[in-house]
């Protein structure tokens, strides 16, 4: 059956419904006229019998007996109402009028001055209880029943087919542009039409191509960027290498030390791709168990002080201890990052501020820096990897355009959420919000107080 299209289903469905009400109606109506007729003929057979016991009676009183004229006219008035008749006498045996047929009698007693002469039993000349007239009204019936099955399948089929291409004609729309969207084009897009569930099949086909055409479009300018960012270094590498080969050279350890820096870029970036592609399936990665994310940051900010002194920034922390199920090298990874691009889009002279709270069931990290802020309209971009506002700054300070990507895998995967706040020129404000562990222990001591600072 699943091989068989929607027009034959259907088709073959109302026909069915339609074969099915006929059916049932042909059934209720033989069973609700038949007993009715069978009543009204064996009521009018009652009648006749009751009718002829009265004729009986005045023949038999007129004639003086049973005579033979006596029976003649009675057959003959039997014949007149189309009745076979006999008369059974109490003690004479039965006298024969006209002999009966079938099964279906009526008798009624014969009186004469109020003494039983005998009685009458009655049935019709056929022997059927039903007249020729109420037959052929049966067999009409029957035949309207069959006309109207056959009507009512040909108007089902006529209807079926309609109703099929009414429903299909959207499906077909949505087939072909799913086709066309597993053939590449990813910007085809259904035309809405039809009831509400097709409409929103339709609906959900273009939303689903709109994200295959933004993550396409989000991956080929991925490989543009990623292929700029490869190029930059390994063209300074190979300049380089080739002016030291021409003997152009004239300080070598100021060439070796630009190499050394042209490397280490490319080592940032494939380090930034490879955490990018863990982040990706943390499920595979993470190793979770109770921690407090505010040791994890103060570690990190610690470790990470005397970078921010020599860029001329102040970093603070503060916190109290918040509880949480997590991978520590991955919350650390955290950490590092919103530090590192609030180093790298703050002047020397700002100041970044680090604080952990725990926020009901939330366990809140939060990182703000009065750096040179991110435009409103490119907060939403800010997760995208290899995305940057200020392409040319960025490059400056080394930036990769993926920390911020990885942030955002790696605290989704902690199944937790990150926003961000910012106003051009004034700063940004990052906070990470992460489930709190159930029934962890926290740490006795708080961890609020002398802030870190470098």
């Amino acid at each position: 059956m699943s091989r068989v299209g929607l027009r034959a289903r259907l088709a073959v469905a109302l026909c069915s419904v339609a074969v099915l009400g006929i059916a049932l109606t042909t059934l209720f109506a033989n069973q609700g006229v038949r007993p009715r007729l069978d009543e009204a003929a064996q009521g009018r057979l009652e009648r006749s019998a009751g009718h002829l016991a009265e004729i009986t009676a005045a023949v038999y009183q007129s004639e003086g007996g049973w005579t033979p004229v006596a029976v003649e006219t009675l057959g003959h008035l039997a014949a007149l109402d189309e009745l076979a008749l006999i008369v059974t006498r109490p003690r004479g045996g039965d006298i024969v009028v006209a002999p009966l047929r079938g099964s279906w009698v009526a008798e009624r007693e014969v009186r004469v001055d109020n003494a039983r002469i005998g009685t009458v039993r009655v049935t019709t000349q056929s022997g059927a209880l039903l007249s020729p007239e109420e037959t052929d009204l049966l067999h009409s019936l029957d035949r309207l029943h069959l006309i109207a099955a056959v009507v009512s399948v040909l108007a089902a089929f006529v209807i079926a087919l309609i109703l099929a291409e009414t429903l299909s004609r959207p499906l077909r729309r949505i087939r072909r542009t799913a086709e066309e969207i597993e053939h590449g084009d990813l910007e085809a897009r259904v035309t809405l039409s039809g009831d509400a569930e097709m409409r929103a099949v339709g609906h959900a086909l273009n939303r689903l191509a709109e994200t295959l055409d933004q993550e396409e479009s989000i991956r080929k300018r991925s490989v543009a960027d990623l292929g700029h960012e490869l190029r930059t270094p390994v063209h300074g590498l190979l300049s380089r290498i080739e002016a030291a080969q021409d003997g152009m050279v004239r300080d070598s350890e100021a060439n070796l030390a630009a190499m050394h820096d042209e490397a280490l870029r490319l080592t940032r970036l494939l380090e930034g791709l490879s955490q990018l592609t863990d982040a990706e399936r943390p499920g595979l990665l993470l190793e979770k168990q109770a921690v407090d994310l505010a040791e994890i940051t103060k570690s990190a900010v610690t470790r990470l002080a005397p970078r921010f002194a020599e860029a001329g920034l102040a970093l603070s922390f503060d916190g109290m201890p918040a509880m949480v199920d997590g991978d520590p090298d991955r919350l650390g990874q955290i950490v590092d990052n919103l530090l590192s691009n609030a180093r790298r889009y703050t002047e020397r002279g700002g100041s970044v501020v680090v604080h952990v709270e725990r926020d009901g069931k939330a366990a809140v990290l939060e990182v703000s820096d009065t750096g040179i802020g991110i435009a409103p309209d490119d907060l939403k971009h800010i997760y995208t990897r290899f995305w940057r506002g200020e392409r040319s700054r960025a490059r400056a300070t080394g930036g990769t355009g993926i920390g911020l990507a990885i942030v955002h895998e790696l605290v989704r995967a902690h199944e937790g959420h990150i926003e961000a706040e910012s106003e051009v020129g004034r700063g940004t404000r990052f906070c990470v919000y992460l489930p709190a562990a159930r029934g962890g222990v926290v740490s006795s001591e708080e961890m609020r107080g002398p802030a870190v600072s470098a």
